[in-house]
């Protein structure tokens, strides 16, 4: 199976309510302990304050990074970049 690898990058909004706010904490969470099977957390950054980070993610299709990153909607600003391997 081919995979595709993207790049997240994404930042908390700054107007989170504190029910928002546990939300977010709570997708977080998820990402990181329910992972499905077919996707590869290959890198993952967060930001020295906190409010945003930056991962790498192989998966074997765009409707699975969607679906992954479908719990953060309205609580960050996301962007969704595809990677291609360098030249060498």
């Amino acid at each position: 199976m081919n995979f595709m690898r993207f790049i997240v990058c994404s930042r908390q909004r700054p107007d989170l309510t504190d029910d928002e706010r546990q939300r977010l904490y709570a997708a977080a969470n998820a990402f990181y302990t329910k992972m499905p099977a077919d996707v590869k957390l290959e890198a993952d950054y967060i930001l020295a304050d906190r409010t945003g980070s930056y991962s790498v993610l192989s998966v074997p299709d765009r409707e699975t990074m969607d679906a992954i990153m479908a719990p953060f909607e309205g609580l960050v600003v996301v962007e969704i970049l595809p990677l291609l391997e360098a030249a060498t």
